[in-house]
């Protein structure tokens, strides 16, 4: 039986739950009998019951559970896809592989699901292995921001693309096998041709972590800056005609005019207050790490943060504006993955940022009703 929209918001609301639960548990734990090492320990197993919950909820809801699920059943399903091997396939080679073997959608739903959910799951264990910090209040971070749900059901190709270009980031900061970083980013556009963008985003950060640490307040000066340019609607569709031809005739071109849309477009102060909140707690972080070695690698994250967000600022001219602001709200929850607990952080009480995270929840739940 699949689950209709309110059964899976309310599955998904209990999931989200059961793991406030369990973060508040642990928090209080390692802040009262202080066995955070233990509380730390104990999150790589429990991290996975939510995983592994949300993955059979995704892949078992209805076709009319979010926006790019009924539009991939009528394209995958009720049509004959085209294999292009030109541009993005791996959707249209995942449908084909199935229907060869006479599966229906649920099962490409669920392949997709496994495939999200995995590559979160695997991306956040590395970056939490690397701060020592908590598995489980890291994907309790990541679900109790109002894209997470969105990238598994509303935006289906770009979050799963997403989702393999964090792991591979993760592994680009553990110095991993440059050749599977590549594979993975490959993988990812193969998926969604406008990974193309954090990949080169990330590819500028990680360079320009490499140079002064005073950059960061140079390129902090610049975000308030294109913010004001944002304010003033001066943005991408100032430079649309030499980026349309660059996307070409497609349908990715539409992201870059605001034609026969209706989405609201303009300067959306919401989206900077938020933007503008993480990075001062990413800023405080960084000032309160005391491994060197660490502080460099947050660099990378913190300086892509920056760059995607003035994408953001500058796509306030279009629709699809919030699809742009996913390159920046992805890192979030890794930014912020050293206050869970990580003993590389110079901080003693930590229990109000799984508050906080609770509250900014709720407001999105209120804020979206």
């Amino acid at each position: 039986m699949l689950l209709e929209n309110a059964t899976y918001q309310w599955c998904y609301n209990a999931i989200y739950i059961l793991t406030a639960y369990l973060g508040v548990l642990m928090a209080l734990s390692s802040e009262i009998k202080k066995d955070i090492l233990l509380q730390n320990k104990l999150s790589n197993y429990l991290g996975l019951l939510p995983v592994i919950l949300l993955t059979l909820i995704t892949g078992f809801r209805a076709y009319d559970v979010g926006t790019d699920t009924g539009n991939y059943y009528f394209l995958l399903w009720m049509q004959k896809p085209e294999l292009n091997f030109s541009s993005e396939f791996l959707f249209q080679l995942i449908a084909l592989l199935l229907q060869h073997f006479d599966l229906n959608y649920t099962y490409f739903l669920s392949l997709v699901s496994i495939i999200f959910f995995y590559f979160i799951y695997k991306a956040l264990k590395n970056y939490s292995l690397l701060y020592q910090a908590n598995l489980l209040m890291a994907l309790f971070a990541f679900m109790s921001f109002f894209f997470f749900s969105s990238m598994s059901i509303n935006v289906i190709r770009q979050g799963v693309s997403l989702a393999i270009l964090l792991y591979a980031f993760t592994l680009l900061l553990k110095k991993d096998n440059k050749i599977k970083i590549i594979i993975y980013s490959v993988v990812a556009v193969a998926f969604h041709l406008t990974s193309i963008i954090p990949i080169l985003v990330g590819a500028l950060s990680y360079y320009l972590s490499t140079k002064s640490g005073k950059l960061i307040y140079f390129l902090v000066l610049l975000y308030f800056s294109v913010i004001l340019l944002a304010f003033l609607n001066i943005g991408f569709l100032n430079i649309a005609p030499s980026l349309s031809q660059l996307l070409g005739s497609d349908g990715r071109s539409s992201y870059l005019n605001g034609e026969t849309y209706d989405y609201v477009v303009g300067f959306k102060p919401q989206f900077v207050v938020f933007n503008t909140f993480f990075l001062l707690i990413a800023l405080y972080i960084r000032k309160n790490l005391r491994e060197i070695e660490l502080k460099k690698q947050y660099n990378v994250i913190l300086i892509y943060y920056i760059i995607a967000s003035w994408l953001l600022f500058l796509a306030f001219q279009l629709p699809f504006s919030d699809r742009w602001g996913l390159f920046s709200w992805v890192v979030i929850p890794f930014l912020i993955i050293p206050l869970f607990y990580s003993p590389y952080l110079k901080a003693k009480i930590r229990i109000h940022y799984i508050l906080m995270l609770i509250l900014i929840y709720v407001g999105f739940k209120f804020y979206a009703s």
